[in-house]
């Protein structure tokens, strides 16, 4: 038994080695995606101008371009780890590739929220709970929109079984990304050079992201053992 946390751990740095190694041959074959996000920040700026005189339509209208500016950033990832490079005649599709599918999940998600602030409302602890739970299970849907390919009713329960047998090997990637995030937002004023700098850990995080849910997803902690032991 003693052997066993070794093993695993062992297996952990095997694995993470293999995805960060990847994703850094990717990400800097594809450097120019990390500024992709400053685009996206403008345009919805942009669309927030336009916008917020509209009231209501103008939040509907908002939410939208959002979610289009995701499906876009999920569709140029996506590129990256199928193809190895991001082709520019593809780009305008990308807002619209994902556009159903992380609608439906939008949805889902906040009908979830509104029975839960209906049923929690006496207990705001609870409330609070119920966020971070949400937070935790659903961790997993961004990779499951555009690498798992369910259909969309099915995303939470596939992100919530994922977690739950693969949360111990995908959370610490995941910490490490939004500690250097709040990092770097805590020690620069915000500017192009803080922006440029989120944008390319967002970037190198969501690579780390896909390579490590394809890994996890094709082969338990045994399959990984077993390489480990066939190797020697």
């Amino acid at each position: 038994m003693p052997a066993l946390p070794h093993g695993w751990l062992v297996d952990t740095a095997a694995l993470y080695a293999r995805v960060f190694r990847r994703a850094a041959v990717l990400a800097l074959r594809n450097w120019a995606v990390g500024l992709v996000v400053m685009v996206y920040a403008a345009l919805l700026w942009a669309v927030r101008l336009v916008a917020v005189p509209l009231g209501l339509v103008g939040g509907l209208l908002l939410y939208l371009a959002t979610v289009a500016c995701f499906s876009s950033w999920l569709s140029l990832v996506d590129q990256v780890m199928r193809v190895g490079r991001v082709r520019l005649r593809d780009v305008p599709a990308g807002f619209v590739a994902f556009f159903g599918d992380l609608l439906t999940v939008g949805f889902l998600f906040w009908g979830l929220q509104l029975v839960a602030s209906l049923v929690l409302a006496p207990f705001p602890l609870l409330q609070i709970i119920f966020v971070l739970a949400a937070f935790v299970f659903l961790n997993a849907v961004p990779e499951l929109v555009y690498l798992g390919r369910h259909a969309p009713a099915e995303l939470l329960m596939a992100s919530y079984r994922f977690i739950g047998e693969n949360w111990i090997e995908w959370f610490p990637a995941n910490i490490a990304f939004l500690a250097a995030v709040v990092g770097v937002l805590a020690v620069l004023p915000s500017g192009i050079l803080a922006d440029a700098l989120v944008g390319f850990i967002l970037y190198f995080g969501m690579i780390v992201r896909g390579l490590l849910f394809l890994e996890l997803a094709s082969s338990g902690r045994r399959a990984r053992e077993f390489r480990r032991r066939a190797a020697g």
